[in-house]
């Protein structure tokens, strides 16, 4: 019989009942509160557990704290790192959270989280269920909540149940430097069967980066069998590389409130049969629920992006959920930008969703350039061509969308632009009819997948007749800054099927189902 060993013992900070029925995210604010206090003071003694124990986490942690990979956690309900405190997570080690009480880890403003795996030992956080009984949102997620500027008028609070408050709010200086808030590191992690929508608006995603600054580091990070959004931005300016979301439930790449940070090298795969009836996308982003002109306007950047959704073939008898709505859900005044990327498979490429979205376009301000775009769902009533885009009017919205819309008419609310189909064509996007024509290797495999692209891949070779000199095109001003790796492939992978090329390698798991922990 193994030893147990409790950490901490306090009150749950919360517990709610899991309720199945999904619905789509609208975002609201909260009541008033002040700004963050500044943290400092002197730095807590280190807490180390003893070795090769079990050990069950709850409550809160308030000194700096390790936890090493010869144990095992639980993580017991909400456990919140104060502020002051840093939790060290060391590589290889393996944290469990707990079905019944829907455990979650939470760095609140002012904490760190300092989980660096390796290649050769990723940092692992799973349900704490026997391989062969695990699922969506068997527990929480993990939750970082900094100090870095967000839209809101009022300080918010974290989505699915914590009591914590995140980021600043009235910022008007684009140069401020809570811009670059640190809440720490998280390198060479997993993130399996987490995730829970308690309710409409209330939900807690695999990870999820709130008010979080620049000057926190992530990279390759896989969320797995997420019950909501596998990453979601709430404001701040964290930049990232190398995420991987793999079959979730809801949308994979989500950002509100104003989130201003940069994205590279990414990868989404999805499970035909499980969507959210809110709609479920590889990309979905929102200025706020309100589409608001609240500052900072939500206005990340994603490239080399490969996102890949449920439709192995595009016909109308495709067998995929019919929640399914778009790879990419552009809508309530962002202006998020995605290039370099590769979107195949899903019942509509790209929806552009009423009229002050469509205004970001026409100000450049949202961008969606040298691009693919493959594989949109046809039927016998459509022209080939009106799945690769849908734009909703200025008088429609979420609530009158369903996967067989087809494109509506061109509209001033372009601007200069003479319609939706022409500026997909404008900006450098390139379409095709089905997911063959892109030539990855394994893609819609769901346990053991290869995104990596064959010699004649699109991906990595132009057409004589085609102007650029590369399919990758980094001149645009979005992808100017030195965060951007400046390659000349777009989508997450280079090279010919080179395996020397796949940074997935080593460290993810596509079949967590069946993994020992």
């Amino acid at each position: 019989m193994s030893k147990k060993k409790l950490l901490r013992i306090t009150p749950l900070a919360c517990s709610a009942a899991l309720m199945l029925t999904l619905a789509a995210c609208e975002k609201e604010n909260t009541t008033p509160a002040p700004n963050p206090p500044p943290t400092g003071g002197t730095t807590p003694p280190v807490t180390t557990p003893p070795t090769g124990q079990s050990v069950d986490v709850q409550g809160e942690i308030t000194t700096n704290t390790t936890w090493t990979a010869a144990n095992k956690y639980l993580l017991k309900g909400f456990v919140y790192v104060r502020s002051g405190a840093t939790l060290t997570i060391e590589p290889g080690t393996i944290i469990k959270g707990d079905k019944d009480t829907k455990g979650a880890l939470i760095i609140e403003p002012g904490a760190k989280i300092e989980a660096k795996g390796t290649v050769a030992k990723p940092i692992v956080f799973t349900s704490n269920q026997p391989k062969g009984a695990r699922n969506y949102g068997d527990w929480g997620g993990v939750i970082i909540a900094g100090n870095a500027p967000v839209n809101p008028t009022d300080r918010p609070v974290i989505e699915g149940g914590p009591t914590t408050r995140y980021g600043t709010v009235n910022v008007t200086d684009p140069n401020s430097p809570l811009k670059a808030d640190n809440s720490g590191t998280l390198q060479y992690v997993r993130i399996e069967f987490s995730g829970i929508a308690f309710s409409p608006n209330n939900e807690v995603n695999g990870l999820t980066l709130a008010g979080v600054g620049s000057g926190t580091t992530i990279d390759h990070i896989q969320v797995s069998y997420n019950g909501d959004d596998s990453f979601e931005w709430y404001g701040g300016a964290v930049n990232a590389k190398y995420l991987v979301s793999h079959r979730a439930f809801d949308d994979d790449f989500d950002t509100d409130f104003g989130f201003t940070g940069k994205v590279q090298f990414g990868v989404s795969l999805r499970d035909p049969l499980q969507a959210d009836q809110s709609g479920s996308k590889a990309f979905e982003s929102d200025n706020d629920g309100n589409s608001s002109n609240n500052l900072p306007r939500t206005a990340p950047v994603f490239s080399n992006i490969t996102a890949i959704g449920p439709l192995l073939n595009p016909s109308p008898q495709a067998n995929i959920s019919n929640q399914y709505t778009a790879g990419a859900h552009l809508r309530r005044n962002t202006s998020t930008s995605i290039l370099n990327s590769v979107i195949v498979g899903y019942p509509t490429g790209v929806l552009i969703d009423n009229g002050v979205t469509a205004a970001r376009i026409a100000a450049n301000e949202l961008v969606f350039k040298n691009n693919i775009v493959a594989g949109s769902l046809t039927n016998s009533n459509s022209v080939r061509g009106q799945r690769d885009i849908i734009y909703v009017g200025p008088s429609g919205g979420p609530s009158n969308l369903t996967p067989n819309n087809t494109m509506s008419s061109d509209s001033a609310a372009w601007g200069s632009a003479v319609g939706p189909l022409t500026w997909l064509k404008a900006s450098g996007n390139r379409r095709y009819t089905t997911a063959d024509n892109v030539q990855l290797l394994n893609p819609f495999n769901l346990t053991a997948p290869s995104f990596l692209p064959r010699t004649a891949s699109p991906i990595v070779t132009v057409s004589p007749a085609t102007a650029p000199a590369a399919p990758a095109n980094f001149t645009d001003a979005k992808v100017s800054d030195p965060f951007f790796t400046k390659v000349d492939y777009i989508g997450a992978f280079s090279g010919s099927g080179n395996s020397a090329d796949n940074w997935m390698a080593g460290w993810t798991n596509f079949d967590p189902q069946n993994t020992d922990y």
